[in-house]
């Protein structure tokens, strides 16, 4: 695509193959308020081809947005999206593009990453597809710090141990021009705070309703807005209805004056020197660790602990602090430089944890722009190493999902520094908070509540605001305290809950409650509150589906993969090419091989198409499995080559084993499919991957066949974790193709 600068606008961007990528346009309208923030993203997808595609899009939004309402505008008509369960509304989705209607799909994929499929978009065809996020304002000592994310950066490792899709893992590309309309107004008290955009030259306007600023740009970093206040943040409360009941939140920040005493620490420095922090992200590390080594004190012990592919630290122990060990670091910082390849962070973090001794207090403090895949174990192993993890976020495009969870569920902080703004004031944020003992909360609310958020304990710092909720049969009117206590001395802090509230039936503050109640949490009541509250969380979506009259006669779309584009700040495009291959392509990340990833039919979906067998012992000419079952499916080959589009929907439709049978499937394998479903595995599922199985033991009949391109794209469109079956089932499903799984011989030898 052909930029034009001065106007921001954007001819017709194509990928690789020559299709027109179908984003055509990002526009971001926000108001923050004294209490909240709500942000509407209206993504608008044009189809500028001759034939029906699906789009895929995944990018980032704030780890403790809350997803309030989804919309979809097609030909003129709004129509509002429905939550379901995940593997309701992935069923209601399939369905529908098989069927030749078209849908529209928000799903989220990770903490922070979201996923946007709109399938069967028509030659021609405009959406516009709208959701609004909102959360409370957080302040951190007197600066309340804005993040909008825009992109998301490559990332190190592989999708599938994060639980993401192929066909959802985002793909970069060097010419992508996203274009982005952003434009927030601030209201309330705030408006009248000192304002800042660290990220994006903005235009200003002032009226009576407060300050509005706006940018045209693209979406290439982050866009953060900084409010300063000459003041301590004002405590308050609110209150919203929930039903027959009501919901109270309050938000204090403590002020622990200058008289509680230090505690001396042990402490690891992990700086991330990986091929992502190329550019101005390692600039900001080392930036990070000059200022850390001036703030040691004379009682802590340290250690550095660089990582990439390997992991290398300056002390084999923790180190005392002294002349000559600081020396040592002022040596390594004057060479720091993103060189050691991949992004290997939990084997940084375990080298961490295994020097914890208990003997004081021991915080990690991790500089890093948080590119890597990790699953739940990285997190669970970070929770029983009983460190308090203290992150530094680096960079124009910075991983704020990860690291706000690492901080949060270890009792540590996150604080998130691009290019323009202050290193030297977040450093010295965390050296306040690490300094202070373990300060546990307790609070004292108007009358006794039904329930209350967080459930434990929450450990409070120093001019950080704290946030609690509670659930009440009747409007809890009245004054609320929050307690705290060293060794030495006892802190309070009081505020009035108000006697007005929104009374909307289920307010949105309901709901923003309900969402942190659920987080984290996969029980099948989790999954009910958030389909009860239209919430999206890693259990459910929101979809939305509408008929075509020609549904009949479309065929299936094709896929394209809406790209993201590097981020700002990592060099050049040519140095961005150049370190891909090195910092992300090796080893586990072959997956993220980029430029294909958006081409027609993405890489992924190719991939998923054909995929590798397991290792397999080939079947004799006279070979017959152990337990005699021998198949042979010939008939159903035949009737499933043969079938036209409209009888293959109709298949599709059902996706039975029963309808199977009707087609010719032997009685055997239908006992034997019927066997394995008993087990647990869906019937959904069962039908497309038997359907897939077939389809690669006999290629050549399939070729070119509608059978063929609807079986692709079903397999395509399950899940990493459906498309491997638990051992027994696999073995009952490997013999009905007259194969057995076992160990070659000459590995025995």
């Amino acid at each position: 695509m052909i930029q034009n600068e001065k106007k921001n606008e954007c001819a017709v961007l194509k990928d690789k193959t020559g299709n027109p990528v179908p984003l055509t346009g990002l526009d971001i309208k926000g108001c923050i308020g004294d209490v909240f923030s709500r942000v509407t993203i209206t993504q608008t997808y044009e189809n500028r081809e001759e034939k029906n595609i699906e789009a895929v899009y995944s990018f980032p939004l704030p780890y403790d947005g809350v997803l309030l309402d989804f919309t979809v505008t097609l030909d003129g008509k709004v129509r509002h999206g429905t939550v379901m369960k995940k593997s309701k509304a992935r069923e209601v989705y399939e369905d529908a593009v098989e069927q030749g209607n078209s849908a529209a799909m928000l799903e989220k994929i990770g903490d922070g990453l979201y996923s946007m499929s709109v399938g069967n978009l028509l030659a021609g065809q405009k959406v516009e597809i709208s959701f609004t996020y909102s959360q409370f304002n957080i302040w951190n000592g007197r600066l309340l710090r804005f993040f909008l994310p825009s992109v998301v950066a490559p990332k190190y490792g592989d999708p599938s141990k994060a639980g993401i899709d192929d066909l959802q893992a985002p793909v970069t590309s060097s010419e992508a021009r996203n274009a982005m309309k952003c434009s927030i107004t601030v209201t309330g008290s705030i408006s009248k705070c000192k304002i800042e955009c660290p990220t994006h030259k903005l235009n200003r306007t002032e009226s009576g309703e407060g300050v509005q600023l706006s940018v045209d740009t693209f979406a290439d970093r982050d866009f953060i807005l900084e409010i300063r206040t000459d003041s301590a943040p004002v405590p308050y409360a609110v209150t919203g209805r929930d039903g027959r009941g009501y919901v109270s939140a309050v938000a204090m920040t403590p002020d622990f004056g200058e008289d509680v005493r230090s505690v001396p620490r042990d402490l690891d420095i992990i700086i991330d020197c990986s091929g992502s922090m190329s550019g101005q992200s390692m600039e900001q590390a080392r930036a990070a660790l000059s200022q850390i080594l001036t703030r040691l004190g004379g009682n802590d012990c340290f250690n550095i602990i660089r990582f990439g592919s390997r992991v290398v630290p300056l002390f084999d122990r923790h180190s005392a602090c002294s002349d000559e060990s600081l020396g040592r670091a002022r040596d390594l910082l004057e060479k720091m430089d993103a060189d050691l390849g991949g992004t290997n962070l939990e084997d940084a973090l375990d080298m961490a944890y295994k020097t914890h001794t208990g003997e004081c207090p021991h915080d990690i403090l991790l500089v890093t722009d948080g590119q890597v895949y990790e699953n739940q174990s990285f997190y669970d192993n970070a929770v029983n190493s009983g460190c308090r993890i203290f992150t530094v976020g680096v960079g124009t495009a910075v991983s704020e999902g990860l690291l706000r969870k690492l901080s949060q569920i270890t009792g540590g902080m996150s604080e998130f520094v691009t290019p323009n703004e202050n290193m030297a004031e977040k450093i010295v944020r965390h050296f306040q908070r690490m300094s202070l003992p373990v300060m546990n909360s307790e609070i004292i609310w108007p009358e006794k509540p039904d329930w209350i958020w967080p459930e434990k304990n929450l450990h409070l710092f120093h001019g950080d605001t704290a946030l609690f909720f509670a659930g009440f049969s009747g409007n809890p009117c009245g004054s609320v305290e929050l307690r705290t206590k060293s060794s030495e001395q006892k802190f309070s802090w009081k505020t009035d809950v108000p006697e007005t509230a929104d009374e909307t039936e289920i307010s949105d503050l309901a709901r923003m409650a309900v969402r942190r109640r659920i987080s984290g949490r996969t029980d099948d009541e989790a999954s009910e509150l958030a389909v009860k509250y239209s919430l999206v969380t890693s259990l459910t979506n929101y979809i939305l589906v509408e008929e075509n009259a020609d549904s009949e006669n479309l065929s299936l779309p094709e896929m394209r993969i809406v790209p993201q584009m590097p981020k700002a700040g990592f060099g050049s495009i040519a140095a961005f090419c150049a370190a891909m291959p090195a910092a992300f392509c090796g080893g586990a990340m072959n997956s993220m091989a980029m430029p294909a990833g958006f081409m027609g039919m993405s890489m992924a979906m190719a991939r998923n198409a054909v995929p590798k067998k397991s290792r397999v012992q080939e079947e004799p000419a006279d070979y017959a499995p152990k337990n005699g079952l021998r198949v042979y499916f010939d008939g159903l080959v035949i009737n499933l080559k043969e079938m036209e589009t409209a009888d293959v929907k109709q298949l599709f439709a059902q996706k039975t084993i029963e309808a199977l049978d009707k087609l010719g499937l032997p009685k055997i394998a239908s006992d034997r499919l019927r066997l394995i479903v008993s087990g647990g595995i869906s019937e959904r599922v069962l039908f497309i991957m038997f359907l897939n199985r077939l389809m690669q033991e006999n290629q050549a009949s399939f070729a070119g066949t509608a059978a063929a391109e609807f079986i692709s794209r079903g397999f395509s469109r399950l899940s990493a974790s459906d498309q491997t079956l638990p051992a027994e089932q696999q073995t009952q499903f490997d013999e009905l193709f007259g194969f057995n799984v076992f160990e070659d011989e000459e590995d025995d030898e």
